[in-house]
Formats: structure tokens, C-alpha cells, sequence
């Protein structure tokens, strides 16, 4: 009997103590749940479509319909010679940056990236930013993980030793020309709809953004992009 009750007592000492250790070891961040609105929905269910390849059609009409401003706004823009004169590229960029704010003026976030294409943005880069079953380019999936983990750390490092002006998360505003561009792993760009060359995906902290090169500036951005 004495035995039994010495086993039992055991037993709740190390239940008691594997408790704790539990609790502090943090739970691997679960995969977005689709988000796909109910006009998407009804649009897939007439056409008999699959709902995620309109939400990408959807984001593929905005990045055109944005691009054909960029494009107007760059034939009234004093022409970029080709030059490695950072004073001449700095100018061209606020000048042809000037007159897309002017044309896009009311602009506002999630005008391209809308609420859908935000959270299937957020799908598609879970798998090699935060999922077990990460994939990418080469090498297991622990390694291809870890090294997006290691570029994005680098990038956050990098920014904080330079001390530049911060980024300000707001559509139309100017990309500070003295802060660097942070990397952008090349397995969430495989994971991403390819954008026209005048366009990239850069990651800023836990947010990604889409940045014009040529006017440097943000076009819009994913908020918590990294959960």
C-alpha cells in the first residue's frame, strides 16, 4: 500500500514539474485559415472556379491597373539617363514618385492587397516562414527554414546597427533612401506571384511590402504578413 501511494506521489511531483516547462515552450504558430470574401465565393460558384486562382486573378487586374499609372506617370517624368550618380537616381525617383502620389492621390492600404489576397498572401508564405513542412529551393525542410529565419534575423540586425530612418508602413510614402533594402529570402519569392520588374516584395520586421524601384516608394503592404 505504502509503495502505491510513494508511485502515485512520484507521479504528481514530475506531472507537476513537466507542467511548467510546458507552458513556456511557445506553440508553433497554426496556418491561416482561408478568408474568401462572399463575393469571391459566389463569383467561383457561377463560373465554377476555384476561389484562390480568382483571388490571384484579382491581385494580377490591380498590379495592371496600378502599372498603367506607373507608366503614364513615367512618360510626363523627366527620363532616367542610365548613370551611377546617386544625387540624378534620387531625383528621377521623387519626381516620377510625385506624380504617381498625384495620381493615386486617395490611395489607401489594401486597395491592392486587398483583405483575401492579404490572407492567401499569408498562406502561401507560412509554409517557409513559420510551417513544419517548410519547402523551397534546396535542402530538407528544417534547412531551408531555418535559413529564411537567419536572413530575415540578419536583415532586422542590419537595420538596427545602421540606424536609419525607420520605415513608415503607409501606401504612397517614400522608401528612406539611406535606410538599406533589407533581403528577401528567394523561397518566399518562389512562393509569391511574380510582380513586373518596376515592382518587388521586400520584408520590413513582420510586414510585407510592394515597393515601385523605379519611384521608390510603397505601393502597399501586408500587415503581419509573418504571424
Amino acid at each position: 500500500m505504502n509503495v502505491i501511494r510513494l508511485c502515485t506521489a512520484v507521479g504528481l511531483v514530475c506531472a507537476l514539474g513537466a507542467a511548467p516547462a510546458a507552458a513556456q515552450k511557445k506553440a508553433a504558430p497554426r496556418p491561416p485559415k482561408p478568408q474568401i470574401s462572399a463575393a469571391t465565393k459566389q463569383k467561383a460558384a457561377e463560373d465554377n472556379a476555384n476561389p484562390d486562382a480568382l483571388v490571384m486573378a484579382d491581385f494580377q487586374k490591380r498590379v495592371d491597373a496600378y502599372m498603367s499609372i506607373h507608366k503614364d506617370a513615367a512618360k510626363d517624368a523627366p527620363p532616367l539617363k542610365e548613370t551611377n550618380d546617386p544625387a540624378k537616381i534620387k531625383a528621377a525617383q521623387e519626381a516620377l514618385g510625385a506624380k504617381i502620389r498625384a495620381a493615386r492621390v486617395t490611395a489607401k492600404q489594401g486597395e491592392i492587397l486587398t483583405p483575401e489576397i492579404q490572407n492567401k498572401f499569408r498562406r502561401l508564405m507560412y509554409p517557409v516562414v513559420q510551417g513544419p513542412a517548410a519547402q523551397g529551393t534546396s535542402g530538407s525542410a528544417k534547412a531551408v527554414k531555418a535559413d529564411v529565419k537567419d536572413t530575415l534575423k540578419e536583415n532586422t540586425e542590419e537595420r538596427k546597427e545602421e540606424g536609419k530612418h525607420p520605415v513608415v508602413l503607409k501606401v504612397n510614402a517614400r522608401y528612406p533612401p539611406d535606410t538599406p533594402l533589407p533581403t528577401t529570402p528567394p523561397q518566399v519569392l518562389l512562393n509569391l506571384p511574380k510582380l513586373p520588374p518596376e515592382l518587388e516584395y521586400r520584408i520590413i520586421g513582420k510586414n510585407l511590402i510592394i515597393r515601385d524601384v523605379e519611384a521608390n516608394i510603397i505601393v502597399d503592404f501586408v500587415p503581419n504578413a509573418i504571424q
